[in-house]
């Protein structure tokens, strides 16, 4: 097998057609996914089972529909803390705000990068007004996402 420039040595491509796949469709059996690259389902699971023991794979997840729960509004959120706030304090409130989706320290002209997700503006409103209360927030650029594009829509098989 010869490696890819820019992966490691270890890893072929082979091994990126399988953890594309599995980015698009994480619920693939091993049948399925082997046919899909033109290997056995026993070569197939032997992969996947060294790219998780690798810690390439390290985990598997769903993708939910936020609107099904009551969640309409998703938001893209840049933050700037206070030169004297700790970003431990920070840190810990967004641990404990359930619509933090992710959350990014970034360089640039702010601190973090958050990917939330509301039940409404209010709630929104809420969150970025207990952060700069009581985590340091001096500045938050947010905006409101539309609506997402599907990357894999017209990836060919």
């Amino acid at each position: 097998m010869t490696p890819t420039s820019g992966v490691s040595p270890a890893f072929d491509d082979l091994d990126l057609v399988i953890l594309s796949e599995l980015r698009i469709e994480g619920r693939l059996s091993w049948r399925e996914l082997g046919e899909r690259i033109g290997l056995s389902s026993t070569a197939t699971a032997d992969r996947v089972r060294r790219l998780e023991a690798a810690g390439v794979i390290v985990g598997y997840g769903a993708e939910v529909d936020l609107s099904k729960l009551g969640i309409g509004l998703r938001a893209i959120t840049e933050i700037r803390l206070d030169r004297k706030a700790d970003p431990d304090v920070f840190e810990n409130l967004l641990a404990q705000a359930s619509e933090v989706q992710s959350a990014m320290h970034v360089t640039g002209s702010h601190d973090y990068v958050l990917m939330l997700a509301c039940s409404d503006v209010a709630t929104l409103d809420g969150l970025l007004m207990k952060w700069r209360e009581e985590g340091g927030v001096e500045e938050s650029s947010t905006r409101i996402i539309l609506r997402a594009i599907d990357l894999t829509a017209d990836i060919p098989r």
